[in-house]
């Protein structure tokens, strides 16, 4: 051996026993079989963690200057359309009559919120619990087809093939571009808050189902807080308010491509009326009074690095080997302090180290 291959022996820190002084028992092999069954299922377990997506989320302050935002939305409501109108007021001052830029269409009212009754409250509703690279698949989907984007929603009809008119309700629909300041998106019968014929009381009924409402691009695969929930009034005069706060939101997935949209919270009231003179002078409707935060989030997706992997693993496995051995080693000595002293105390009189021996002289007697 070389003067350089003797001086890396004496280095070693992994010693070797020769396999004469060594010994198996049935112990060890019981124990080796745990071993590799709880090896088998850490490495199971580390793998699955490497193979999920991660997700940190980051706040900023908005520092957007964009002046407008879209608006989208799409609704049923229990009364005819000729007898709506729907109008945003923002705090700017600026207000703006949708009724040219949208679509409003006569359903019947019967059909579609029989269709719709299976619909769940808004106070049941929340964010969808989706994971980046889910919420990048959905919005690359296409948007749906009439009669199936409205989510079972009976295929809108003329105000004449109705026949009756208190069978008929409005879908109104559409995406508008409002400024980005806090404002109020309302509907309300003619003739209350606004000019135009009076519409009375007990012709109106604000009864909807909101089958989407978003702020920004279009998305129409994605889940808001208010898709596909239905609102039920009590009483012909009504109003349902609701408290929107929007949040800028930026989805990264681990591809590194970017999706901006809006998530926002809302909180619902809603107040029934015996008739006019309980409002307050406030009319009945429909109002969505939204608002935005100073902060901005966005939310990163990624997967955990290989070596970082690799190093839980080989410390996850030799940790496992190290504990098991000193827990093996421990009850070995355990095992032979107690059969040592059974032993002893099992020892008699004619033990070896008490036995004494007499010595009798050896006497011939002749006769």
């Amino acid at each position: 051996m070389s003067s350089w291959a003797q001086t890396l022996s004496r280095l070693d820190a992994f010693s070797k026993v020769d396999s004469t002084h060594q010994a198996r028992t049935s112990s060890g092999g019981f124990l080796s079989v745990v071993v590799l069954f709880v090896m088998a299922f850490m490495v199971t377990s580390e793998l699955r963690d490497f193979l999920q997506y991660q997700q940190t989320h980051e706040f900023a302050v908005d520092a957007d200057v964009q002046q407008a935002l879209q608006v989208n939305f799409a609704m049923t409501v229990a009364m005819p359309c000729p007898l709506m109108r729907v109008d945003v007021l923002d705090a700017s001052g600026n207000r703006q009559n949708l009724d040219d830029g949208i679509t409003m269409q006569a359903v019947s009212r019967r059909r579609a919120f029989t269709k719709l009754s299976g619909s769940h409250s808004a106070g049941l509703n929340g964010v969808a619990d989706m994971h980046v690279h889910d919420i990048f698949a959905e919005a690359g989907r296409l948007r749906r087809v009439p009669g199936v984007r409205e989510k079972g929603l009976a295929k809108p009809s003329s105000l004449a093939s109705i026949g009756d008119l208190d069978d008929a309700a409005c879908h109104i629909e559409g995406s508008v571009m409002v400024n980005k300041v806090a404002g109020l998106f309302h509907i309300t019968a003619h003739g209350h808050a606004y000019g135009g014929a009076y519409v009375p009381s007990r012709m109106m009924n604000f009864t909807h189902h909101i089958d989407e409402l978003s702020f920004g691009p279009l998305y129409p695969s994605l889940d808001n807080p208010l898709d596909n929930t239905l609102h039920v009034s009590d009483d012909h005069v009504s109003a349902f308010r609701y408290f929107i706060s929007i949040v800028p939101t930026t989805y990264i997935d681990a591809s590194a491509r970017h999706l901006s949209t809006n998530q926002y919270a809302v909180n619902e009231y809603y107040k029934p009326h015996s008739d006019l003179s309980d409002l307050g002078g406030k009319p009945p409707g429909i109002f969505l009074e939204y608002s935005f935060e100073s902060v901005a989030v966005t939310v990163r997706e990624h997967r955990g690095s290989i070596v970082a992997f690799a190093v839980r693993l080989c410390a996850a496995i030799s940790g496992l080997f190290v504990t098991v051995g000193i827990a093996h080693s421990l009850f070995a000595c355990f095992a032979n302090a107690v059969s040592g002293r059974r032993a002893r105390v099992s020892q008699g009189i004619l033990d070896s180290k008490h036995a004494t021996t007499v010595h009798i002289p050896a006497t011939v007697v002749e006769r």
